[in-house]
């Protein structure tokens, strides 16, 4: 009898001072296996309230095309599509809404080693019952003036049909963002999701209107490091006929707008802020998510999800190619971003409502 209760204390011994002195997360790796869909599943527990910092993984190529396996982050659970920006090469920050309605953040840098989750601001504005107003949660755009202690403008779309904007910066390798101050309201509606680009020293935003309309806005970017806000000109109808929100990027001379028509196929839009020259054709392509869209070195790599997998379709200066697909078990719209070093990564909300991974590395 003695010697089980003996053993039962120092059990509870060991138990207690583990929990005290253990700070470290603890991580199991499962290999991917032949079918792609299965993705490297990064699983850890961690004594820290932000969740989780994964282990540096080894990433096996699916395809001669350079794609990788999947990868699947614990820690948080999204509850709105992740957004991801390249603050300078080789690092990537992802935003997402999760767990307890909260905003949150991981970076990426160098392709494989990643921070912890980090809470940077609490639940949205208007956490309230509004009679029957939708409460989004962090739809979010982002912007960042690229460099590792710049600015970061980030954007969702508030249950009053406005664009809202907060400003945050880069702080010790993570973002921080001014918790004593809200989000504030961009005058004139909206009923989309934004999307964010910058562009000739501005900040250019694009949504629908309430009818399916393409509208669009713009302010100078503000001097890094001032924490001044940024004065919209107005929000302006660029043309009609789509079904989901915008994703933009620049080429440097023009903005490129994807969106899913109303008659099916995919909306492309070339759009010259300055002199307002706008030109469109219909993508032949089936996709059941607003897509995202990455463009560099006069390539265009364009994604959305079908069914459940992802879809990739690349345009290589002169036609667009057939499209891959790049499987996975994700949902809603994916995120995509190139980390300046050759690298394409994309994100998406993806089964067991973790965030999922893939990345483009030739070579």
């Amino acid at each position: 009898m003695r010697g089980k209760i003996f053993l039962w204390a120092l059990m509870a011994t060991l138990l207690l001072g583990g929990q005290s002195c253990c700070q470290m997360a603890v991580f199991e790796k499962i290999g991917a296996g032949n079918d792609t869909s299965e993705p490297v599943l990064v699983m850890g527990t961690s004594t820290e309230p932000q969740g989780l910092l994964p282990s540096v993984k080894r990433v096996q190529f699916r395809t001669e095309t350079g794609w990788s396996s999947w990868i699947s982050l614990k820690g948080v659970r999204l509850t709105t599509e992740p957004v991801a920006v390249s603050p300078e090469p080789g690092v990537v920050d992802i935003f997402t809404g999760g767990n307890d309605n909260e905003l949150w953040q991981i970076r990426l840098r160098s392709h494989d080693s990643w921070s912890d989750w980090i809470r940077i601001f609490g639940p949205p504005p208007y956490n309230k019952n509004l009679g029957g107003v939708h409460f989004r949660k962090y739809e979010l755009a982002a912007v960042t003036t690229g460099s590792p202690g710049g600015d970061y403008h980030l954007f969702t779309w508030g249950p009053t049909n406005h664009c809202l904007y907060k400003g945050c910066w880069g702080s010790d390798g993570r973002v921080a963002c001014d918790r004593t101050l809200d989000w504030i309201q961009i005058e004139g509606e909206v009923g989309s999701r934004p999307s964010a680009v910058l562009h000739r020293d501005k900040i250019h935003l694009f949504a629908l209107d309430s009818s399916g309309g393409l509208v669009w806005n713009s302010a100078d970017i503000p001097a890094t490091g001032s924490r001044d806000v940024p004065s919209w000109g107005g929000w302006s109808p660029l043309r009609g006929g789509f079904a989901s929100p915008p994703a933009v990027a620049t080429d440097g001379e023009a903005i490129h707008i994807f969106a899913l028509m109303d008659g099916g196929g995919l909306g492309h839009l070339s759009f010259d802020p300055e002199t307002g020259d706008l030109r469109s054709e219909t993508i032949s392509l089936r996709m059941d998510s607003s897509p995202a869209v990455v463009i560099e070195g006069g390539r265009i790599d364009l994604f959305g999800v079908r069914g459940d997998e992802l879809i990739h379709v690349l345009y290589d200066g002169e036609a667009w190619l057939r499209g891959e697909n790049l499987r996975g078990f994700i949902s809603g719209q994916p995120t995509a971003v190139s980390d300046g070093r050759g690298q394409i990564w994309v994100f998406a909300r993806g089964q067991g409502g973790w965030l999922w991974g893939i990345h483009y590395a030739p070579g």
